[in-house]
C-alpha cells in the first residue's frame, strides 16, 4: 500500500525525472563529444539526478499499481531498478576520469563509451517496463496522455534495440536519431508527467 508521503515523494521524483531527461538530451546536443571536464561534469550530474529520480519512480510504481498482482511486470521492474542503479553509480565516471580520478590510459570519452556499453541492457529493460505499465494502466490512474507517451517511447526504444541486436540498424543512424529524440524529448517526459499525476492522486 502506497502511503501519502511516498506518493508525494514519487510525484516530485517523476517530475524531476522528466525535467532531467529533457535537460540531459539538450546538453548532449549542445556539447556533443568532448573530453573537457566542465561540460562532462554538468551532464553527468544531470544524469545522476535523473537516474536517481527514475529509480524512485520505478520502485514506488510497484506499490502504486499493486504489482504483486502482476508478477511478470514486477520482475521486469525489479531488474530495471538494478540496471538504473548501476547506471546512476557510473554516471560520474567520465567526469571523474576527466578530473584525474579515473584509470590512466582512458579518455573521458572512452570511459563514457565503456559505461554505455555496460549499461546497454538497462535501456532495453527499463523501456520495456514503461511500455508494459503504460499498456496495462493507461486510463486507470495513469492518464491516457501519459500512457500514450509511455507506449510510444517504450515501443520505439525497444524496437531500436531489436534492430540493433539483429543487425538491421546498420546504416540507419540518420533515421534512428530522430526516433531517439521523439522518445526522449516527448514520450518519456509525457510518461513521467503522467506518473507524477498518478502519484498525486494518492496524496491525501
Amino acid at each position: 500500500m502506497l502511503t501519502s508521503v511516498e506518493a508525494k515523494f514519487g510525484k516530485n521524483m517523476a517530475l524531476l525525472a522528466a525535467i532531467s531527461l529533457v535537460v540531459s538530451i539538450a546538453i548532449n546536443v549542445i556539447i556533443g563529444d568532448t573530453d573537457t571536464s566542465q561540460p562532462n561534469l554538468l551532464l553527468a550530474s544531470v544524469d545522476f539526478v535523473g537516474n536517481f529520480a527514475l529509480i524512485i519512480v520505478i520502485m514506488y510504481s510497484m506499490k502504486l499499481f499493486n504489482l504483486d498482482e502482476e508478477p511478470f511486470i514486477k520482475a521486469i521492474g525489479s531488474i530495471a531498478v538494478i540496471g538504473v542503479t548501476i547506471a546512476m553509480l557510473t554516471d560520474l565516471s567520465p567526469s571523474l576520469t576527466s578530473g584525474g580520478f579515473g584509470p590512466e590510459g582512458f579518455t573521458p570519452t572512452q570511459v563514457s563509451e565503456i559505461k554505455n556499453a555496460v549499461e546497454s541492457g538497462t535501456w532495453i529493460i527499463m523501456p520495456l517496463f514503461v511500455l508494459l505499465i503504460s499498456l496495462k494502466y493507461r486510463g486507470n490512474m495513469l492518464p491516457s496522455w501519459g500512457g500514450l507517451g509511455g507506449i510510444v517511447a517504450g515501443a520505439l526504444i525497444v524496437l531500436i534495440h531489436i534492430l540493433a541486436l539483429t543487425g538491421l540498424a546498420t546504416g540507419l543512424d540518420n533515421v534512428l536519431w530522430p526516433v531517439w529524440l521523439i522518445a526522449g524529448l516527448i514520450g518519456f517526459p509525457l510518461w513521467s508527467l503522467g506518473m507524477s499525476q498518478a502519484f498525486g492522486s494518492k496524496i491525501s
